[in-house]
């Protein structure tokens, strides 16, 4: 009662009278007068409630001096009172400093200055003190009104979500009130848990299963969608199983269907392929340990069978009570699985990782699985030791003799009813549709039942009797049953052999029948007595019932009836549910095969592309060579022709300049005549140039561009023998190796334009002389007087022009001349790799190619060397998977057999 009054400041009335209607400073100012009057006064106590009506009236600082003066047993509540009129006044530091200097035993005292200073730094924003003092409260005080609802507040408000859940389990733990494991799982549902660690909630869920066992079971689905997502989940799988397994777990009322349930899922998902099998190994049995325990009676077969096929391909990691524990239940549980479709699903989830490493289906075996899963129609092999009885009864059992005669004693014949005729060859990793006439002419010797053949045929005992005649090699052909016929044998629902009367069933058959008999002991054997000599008295042979065959139509129908009835009544579901599991089984074991000869392939195409970038390398440095020597042929033969024709050139113009001294004569204009014969000259240069050397020349470029043509033709067979080469190497026509030819248009149309006309430009031959130069130099006189004898004009021409060096005109004329064509010269090399450019590109797009291959494969290769792991693991989950569905259906079929017995 006074903490209360402490706590509200309201001490101070229970110093006045109930009935004393003054005001209380006047009342306890008389009691402090009286006090004083006292031989020992001691006026603490007035002096407290003195302050408190002080601090009510907001006088804070008379209140304070008041408490300053307090100096008995109410001195710590005076000093948090002091502090409390500092806080008023917002004097932050004073208070913060008497709060704290306060030494006292009291719980409510250290409670509410906890309290106060929690207050203090919230209103100073000071959120990380304002944390501790909570924190200390709860942990001081945790019945203390309010405080663990205002530590909550706080908590979520500052968004501190680990203090919030932290404070929800230590309060739920403590007090076992179950709004704390509410208020947990709506912490862990908004994703506030993502962060810690699993065996943070162990005590919390201990408390919530023994008080309620939907909110633990409620509380732990919560915390496994939380951890799901995150990387963390193995963690949370790992440790929640372990506290699981040392949990004390008695038989209860309640059923944990929806944990089951994800326990269910989680299983599912990490039998998926996603995981190695040392990751499951480590992870699987706790699990498979833990489920057990909580799983109901409907689907208690399933963690029980799982943890059979677990021990069967990972051995020594159950404990002897746990295989006791599941064996109990596996043989006392009720079997609510469809193994069937489960199957399926596990067929479809093989079928997809095959298809996504690049591995081949077994074509035959998917064939021989659909048929096993085809319950409306029994499926009845036929087998014999003679391929002659065996023909001659199928031809007459199904007449269909031109269908049943061949040559494929090695083969399997599977005959089923159809509207119209289809057949399907199926090899292991090969389908093809035949025609009637392919079939009939194929041969088939090798390796007994390795190929089988769907013949679909509008036969009518096949529809009526619901039937599908397997038709299967001589058992003579092989020294044992091979995998392939076994196989072959597995889909059977009955087996007739077929023994022809007049040979009968020596010793050494009489063992291979005895052989299937132990290898098969579930399929249903008759022996079909064929011949007109047959004995009907004899009713059983080997333990198998004889049936007489005398090629008759009422044998015929009577035979396929007694099947049919036979099937109809002992009509064996969970047998082709085994079938069809063995059938998956032999598919995991051929990936398995695959991945051998998968590195054996590895390391030969690594090898043959190696050899391909060899010899790419090589052609390439072939074609470089090639077109180097091209360049040099027809750029050497290009400039033969220039410099034959510019020889004819430099010779035959001074010839014609010479000659041009015939045409001067005394009635010459002397004083114009180098003029005349300048321009005479150059129209004969002009003229020679046209019609005799350009003609010349044109012709032996002619020439050039059919020797051009020919090496370029012959560089284009070397080219394409090269294609035709590695396409051999490659498989098919991978290389096209083109040229372009049109560079032979360009150089043509080139020449065409530059051949149609020379464009001559008159040169300077006699103008840098005058007249009376000539004179000059054909007198070896100084001019100085008129001279009127025109002989000696003609004749110092005449000597001028025959002796005169045309040389350097010539050399011009000729320079000018070849001008045009230089250019057709030094493109030569340009246009000769232009036309092998394209070439050129996809021998190097080859080299680069296979150069990518060459990596890709060596990485492939290190990667199945180095992690075997990560091919090999998903095949044994698929087979633990596959391992459980047997497990499953043999309990299945053993409860039925039970039930009909």
């Amino acid at each position: 009662m006074l903490e209360k009054q402490f706590i509200t400041k309201t001490y101070y009335r229970s110093l006045i009278h109930e009935n004393d209607s003054r005001h209380p400073i006047e009342i306890l100012g008389e009691l402090f007068a009286e006090e004083e009057q006292k031989e020992f006064p001691d006026a603490s106590e007035i002096r407290f409630a003195q302050g408190e009506v002080y601090f009510h009236n907001k006088d804070y600082e008379a209140a304070i001096f008041k408490w300053e003066n307090v100096h008995n047993e109410l001195e710590p509540w005076a000093k948090k009172n002091i502090a409390d009129a500092y806080l008023e006044l917002a004097i932050y530091p004073e208070a913060e400093s008497i709060y704290q200097s306060i030494n006292t035993e009291s719980l409510t005292l250290r409670t509410e200055v906890l309290l106060q200073l929690f207050s203090l730094y919230i209103q100073q924003e000071k959120y990380q003190n304002a944390n501790q003092m909570i924190k200390k409260m709860v942990k001081l005080n945790p019945d203390y009104p309010n405080v663990t609802k205002l530590a909550r507040s706080f908590f979520e408000k500052q968004e501190d979500w680990q203090s919030a859940m932290e404070l929800a389990i230590q309060e739920g733990v403590r007090t076992e009130n179950l709004s704390w494991f509410e208020l947990l799982k709506s912490y862990i549902k908004n994703g506030h848990a993502k962060q810690q660690l699993p065996n943070f909630f162990f005590d919390a869920l201990t408390v919530a299963r023994k008080n309620a066992p939907d909110l633990f079971e409620q509380l732990v689905i919560a915390l496994w969608n939380n951890y799901e997502t995150e990387q963390e989940f193995f963690q949370w799988l790992k440790a929640f199983n372990t506290y699981l397994k040392n949990l004390g777990w008695e038989e209860e009322d309640y059923s944990y269907n929806f944990l089951s349930k994800k326990y269910k899922e989680t299983y599912d998902e990490l039998m998926g392929g996603s995981y190695s099998l040392k990751q499951l190994t480590d992870m699987i049995p706790d699990l498979l340990n833990a489920w057990i325990k909580i799983v109901g009676k409907e689907e208690e077969v399933l963690p029980s069978s799982a943890i059979f096929a677990w021990n069967e391909i990972v051995p020594d990691r159950f404990q002897a009570d746990a295989l006791k524990i599941a064996e109990k239940i596996l043989f006392n549980a009720e079997v609510n699985v469809d193994v069937l479709e489960k199957s399926k699903d596990l067929n479809i989830v093989i079928d997809n990782w095959t298809d996504k490493h690049n591995l081949d289906h077994n074509i035959r075996i998917q064939a021989l699985s659909r048929q096993s899963l085809d319950f409306h129609h029994q499926l009845t092999g036929v087998i014999s030791f003679n391929h002659d009885t065996k023909t001659g009864f199928l031809n007459h059992f199904l007449q269909e003799e031109m269908v049943v005669r061949n040559n494929r004693e090695g083969a399997v014949s599977i005959y089923k009813y159809s509207d119209e005729m289809k057949i399907i060859q199926y090899r292991d990793y090969q389908e093809q549709e035949l025609s009637l006439d392919q079939y009939m002419a194929s041969m088939e010797r090798g390796k007994p039942a390795k190929i089988c053949y769907e013949v679909n045929v509008p036969n009518q005992l096949l529809e009526r009797n619901q039937l599908v005649i397997v038709e299967l090699p001589e058992l003579n052909r092989a020294s044992g049953l091979t995998d392939a016929f076994i196989e072959t044998m597995q889909i059977l629902d009955s087996l007739l052999v077929v023994v022809d009367v007049n040979q009968g069933l020596p010793e050494s058959r009489q063992k291979w029948i005895e052989m299937i008999q132990q290898q098969f002991p579930q399929l249903k054997t008759y022996f079909i007595q064929v011949g007109t000599d047959a004995n009907e008295e004899t009713k059983s042979y080997l333990g198998a019932e004889v049936f007489v065959y005398d090629y008759t139509i009422e044998h015929r129908e009577k035979l396929a009836d007694f099947l049919t009835t036979d099937w109809q009544q002992n009509k064996l579901v969970h047998q082709r549910m085994k079938k069809y599991l063995f059938l998956i089984q032999k598919k995991i074991r051929n990936l398995f095969d695959q991945r051998m000869k998968m590195k054996s392939q590895l390391e030969e195409t690594i090898q043959s592309k190696q050899d391909l970038a060899r010899k790419v390398n090589g052609a390439i440095n072939q074609l470089e060579d090639l077109i180097i020597e091209k360049i040099n042929m027809i750029r050497k033969s290009f400039i033969l022709a220039n410099e034959e024709t510019r020889k004819e050139l430099v010779n035959d113009i001074p010839v014609i300049l010479k000659a041009t001294a015939k045409t001067i004569t005394k009635k010459r204009d002397f004083q114009r005549i180098h003029i005349e014969l300048n321009d005479e000259m150059n129209k004969k240069i002009e003229t020679y140039l046209n019609e005799e050397c350009m003609p010349k020349f044109l012709s032996r470029i002619r020439d050039w561009l059919v020797l051009c043509e020919t090496e370029l033709k012959d560089g284009k067979t070397f080219l394409d023998e090269i294609a035709e080469g590695f396409n051999s190497l490659i498989g098919f026509d991978r290389l096209q190796l083109p040229c372009d030819f049109m560079i032979l248009e360009d150089w043509e149309r080139d020449i065409d334009r530059l051949t149609s006309g020379v464009n001559y430009e008159p040169v300077n031959i006699l103008l840098r002389y005058t007249p009376r130069q000539v004179l000059l130099k054909s007198a070896g006189k100084v001019f100085g007087k008129i001279i009127q004898n025109k002989e000696m004009f003609v004749n110092g021409f005449k000597q001028l022009i025959e002796t005169g060096n045309y040389g350097p005109i010539v050399e011009t004329i000729a320079d000018r001349f070849f001008t045009p064509f230089h250019l057709i010269e030094q493109g030569i090399e340009r246009d000769l790799r232009l036309f092998f450019k394209n070439a050129f590109e996809e021998l190097k797009g080859l080299a680069e190619e296979t150069d990518k291959e060459i990596n890709e494969k060596t990485m492939e290769l290190v990667e199945m060397k180095e992690n075997p792991e990560a091919f090999r693991d998903p095949l044994k989950i698929f087979e633990i998977t596959r391992l459980q569905y047997k497990y499953i259906l043999e309990i299945d079929e053993m409860a039925y057999s039970q039930v009909n017995s």
